[in-house]
């Protein structure tokens, strides 16, 4: 295949953080994930890149290692990654990158973005993975004639209940996800909690991060959520809901609420998923629509090695 661009391998300790975050603010699908200090919170900068020769096209490498194979993942609170540039990337650009990456990397279990078609081939496993986006460059007005019934049910639910709204601590919210999903997620170790706290930190001195939360006349918090904002589009990266905020509907009242009150810079709210039916009729039912991506599984370990797995 002939190359399309002059792009190269570049191991982290050789990428100008500078020219990448600058090439990701002008990208056509930027994404907060792709950040040079988000990937550096979630990898603890243990990333490479592939990068072309003037810094318009970047694919970030989370690489990792186990029983001494190195290998490509997608890391956690990361929906997607993969090729970021100035317009939507060509197929045989893509294959350009693919082909570049598992010269390094023989197993790959990672997520591309929207804008990133990739191809079908036999080698590879290609999977279309869902995420839903909410359009709020309208008057909250017209948004909420989206709102499906049974939404609009909840939300009335919870301002019979006088549920109040206000910022909250990250540590709150985990510990709300904790008490209740928490308990039954294999992922869910102190480091991935850990996680997601520095995740917040580093956001919110940036500016780029906020923590809201769904409280009852007492003062206790039933839902929080956390959210980063960036170029324009609002991230909904992490949430905790109690069992009363269950009962009185607190974390659709709480979207509801960032919605109506949402920056005017924020033109896109992004649900962050999901493949759950249960999620996604949940999302939906604030009228957000389909923007879906794909997964890409790639195992050309030897044979010895075929069963290791990300």
């Amino acid at each position: 295949m002939k190359n399309l661009l002059e792009i190269s391998y570049v191991k982290y300790a050789d990428i100008n953080k500078i020219l990448w975050d600058e090439s990701l603010s002008k990208a056509k699908n930027a994404l907060v994930y792709a950040n040079s200090w988000f990937l550096d919170t979630v990898t603890n900068y243990n990333w490479d890149a592939i990068i072309s020769a003037d810094y318009k096209w970047i694919m970030p490498m989370p690489v990792k290692s186990k029983y001494g194979v190195k290998y490509l993942a997608t890391p956690p609170f990361v929906q997607q990654l993969g090729i970021f540039g100035p317009e939507e990337p060509s197929k045989e650009l893509i294959e350009q990158f693919i082909d570049l990456a598992i010269q390094r990397i023989s197993f790959v279990d990672f997520n591309f973005n929207w804008l990133n078609n990739v191809p079908e081939n036999e080698s590879f496993i290609r999977t279309q993975r869902t995420n839903l986006i909410l359009a709020c460059d309208s008057p909250y007005d017209l948004l909420k004639l989206n709102f499906t019934e049974n939404l609009t049910r909840n939300i009335q639910k919870s301002e019979k209940a006088s549920i109040r709204f206000s910022p909250c601590s990250i540590r709150n919210i985990i510990k709300l996800f904790q008490e209740s999903k928490g308990k039954d997620l294999k992922v869910a170790t102190t480091e991935w909690y850990n996680q997601i706290d520095q995740i917040y930190n580093v956001a919110s001195l940036r500016f780029k991060g906020r923590c809201l939360g769904a409280y009852n006349e007492a003062g206790e918090l039933l839902a929080g959520m956390f959210v980063t904002e960036w170029q324009g589009r609002a991230t909904f990266l992490f949430s905790g809901n109690s069992e009363e905020g269950k009962m009185a509907a607190a974390l659709p009242a709480l979207i509801n609420y960032y919605l109506k009150h949402i920056p005017n810079e924020i033109e896109i709210f992004d649900f962050e998923g999901s493949d759950n039916e249960g999620l996604k009729r949940f999302y939906k039912s604030f009228g957000s629509v389909e923007s879906n991506y794909v997964h890409l599984k790639i195992n050309r370990l030897p044979k010895y090695l075929r069963w290791l797995k990300a």
